[in-house]
Order: structure tokens, then C-alpha cells, then sequence
């Protein structure tokens, strides 16, 4: 008799506790939110709105999966995330192909971007839902919306493949949208590298002529990339700020070598990137 009655009341606090774990889902921020898909324009995509919740989203087609290479980036374990195929979002939003890549507006001011071709090569994904093990930590930027690169893609070992808490997914031209660095670097191969490399990792926080993400400060601002002491300051703040170990893992030292890294400062000393 007392067993069935510890049985009882165990279920009943299970209920109760799952009851309670949906109440919390239901009521966090992600789920009452809105996200935005618009054209290269000012407005939504022809035929489509210009705001979707999650459950909208999800409508698209949605499945669990698993990342090695989201938890490898985060220093995580057997992370859930609930996903939706971007490349189906993508073609059935713009088949024509007028666009051919997606601008990430994040509500920390973070701008990431993808092409459409990397979208469909690597079979990228866009997480509707994030369950990390209780045993780590969560910053508050890791939230949906969040590129997800799923198993056995393939895809190179970058930044721009984290992109997380997004707001706004806005289809553009590639060619417009990088249109002014396009001078920079032709004829000097080195500062070529050097710009790929800050396209590809720091160009979502540290915006550069007027193209990219404002969560990071102004580098060019706060560092004279022409002075030594200067460079080596910068090269000191990026070990603080984007090591393994910072607090809110920014991890951006993962994906940055050394070598790219001077490559970086060559290519944000550029005099045409001031001027």
C-alpha cells in the first residue's frame, strides 16, 4: 500500500513538473516573438508575409537534429535543436533566383550572412529550438533564430556558419551588398586574404563601411591599425575578448589562426578602408 502510494505521488509531481516545464517554454521570449523575411527591397518577398512566429516557421517543415559542429563550436554535448530546411524556405520564397544570398539581422545587432549557394551545398538549417543539457552554460545571445549546420555537410570551420538570435532573414545580392569593399585589396593578394578572412569571422560585429554588424566596437576607430603599438593592442583585446575561456563564449579564436589574424591587421590597415 505505501509503495503504491509514493508511485502515486511520484506521477503526480511528474505532471506536475511537466506541466510546469511547458508553462516556461510557452512563456519565453522566443515563443512570443515575430521574425521578419523581406526582399531586397523594403518589403516582404512576393506572395509572403513580412512577419512569422515559430509555429509558423516550423510549417515550412520542421525535425530534431543533432550538430557535432554546433557543439563543437560552443563546447557542448548532445545539443537538441528543433530545424527547419533553409534552402526549402529559401526556393519557396524566391525560386526565380534573383537573390542569391540571406542577410541576418540579430536583435543584438550582430549581422551574419549566408549565399543561397552555401545554403544548398551544405544543406544549412535554420533552429527554431535550442535545448542545451542543464550542465552548461547558455549566454543570453544563444537564442532562435540560429544557422544550423547539420552532419556530414562539409561546411568549412567559420564564424558566419554561428549566426544566432536573429531577427530578420533579408534576401540580397551579394554583389550589392559587398559592393563597397570591392575595390579593396584588387591587385594585392595578401590584403585579398585578409579581407576574405574578416568577411568570414568579423565582419557580423565590426562593421566596416557601413557594411556588417554593430555588437562589436568600431575597430577602426578604437585601433591605428598603422602603429605597432596599436596592432599589438588589438591582437591582445582579441585573445581577451575571443579566447576559448571568455565568459560569454565568443569564441571567435576557434576560427581565426594566427596567421589570418595578420592577415586581418594588413587588411584593416588598409588606407582605402579609412578613407
Amino acid at each position: 500500500m505505501a509503495r503504491q502510494m509514493i508511485c502515486r505521488r511520484f506521477s503526480r509531481a511528474l505532471g506536475i513538473l511537466s506541466i510546469l516545464v511547458f508553462l516556461i517554454a510557452a512563456s519565453s521570449p522566443e515563443s512570443s516573438r515575430v521574425y521578419r523575411i523581406l526582399g531586397p527591397g523594403s518589403g516582404p518577398p512576393p506572395g509572403a508575409k513580412d512577419s512569422y512566429t515559430l509555429e509558423e516557421l516550423e510549417a515550412f517543415g520542421v525535425q530534431t537534429v543533432e550538430s557535432s559542429y554546433f557543439d563543437r563550436a560552443m563546447n557542448y554535448q548532445d545539443t537538441r535543436l528543433r530545424v527547419v530546411s533553409l534552402a526549402r524556405l529559401a526556393e519557396t520564397l524566391y525560386p526565380g533566383g534573383e537573390v542569391d544570398a540571406l542577410a541576418l539581422n540579430c536583435f543584438d545587432d550582430y549581422q551574419g550572412i549566408v549565399s543561397l549557394e552555401d545554403v544548398k551545398r551544405y544543406d544549412l538549417r535554420l533552429a527554431t529550438g535550442i535545448e542545451v543539457l542543464p550542465r552548461f552554460k547558455k549566454p543570453g545571445w544563444l537564442n532562435p533564430l540560429l544557422i544550423v549546420v547539420p552532419d556530414g555537410s562539409g561546411a568549412p570551420y567559420q564564424e558566419r556558419f554561428m549566426t544566432a538570435n536573429i531577427r530578420e532573414l533579408r534576401f540580397v545580392r551579394l554583389e550589392d551588398y559587398y559592393a563597397p569593399l570591392r575595390e579593396i585589396g584588387q591587385g594585392n593578394p595578401a590584403l585579398r586574404e585578409g579581407m576574405e578572412a574578416f568577411k568570414d569571422n568579423c565582419l557580423f560585429c565590426h562593421s566596416v563601411k557601413g557594411i556588417g554588424g554593430n555588437k562589436g566596437v568600431r575597430l577602426l576607430t578604437a585601433y591605428d591599425f598603422s602603429r605597432a603599438p596599436d596592432r599589438e593592442r588589438f591582437k591582445a583585446d582579441f585573445a581577451s575578448f575571443h579566447g576559448k575561456d571568455n565568459p560569454d563564449k565568443q569564441n571567435v579564436q576557434q576560427f581565426v589562426t594566427g596567421t589570418m589574424l595578420e592577415k586581418i591587421i594588413r587588411f584593416l590597415a588598409a588606407p582605402s578602408l579609412s578613407s
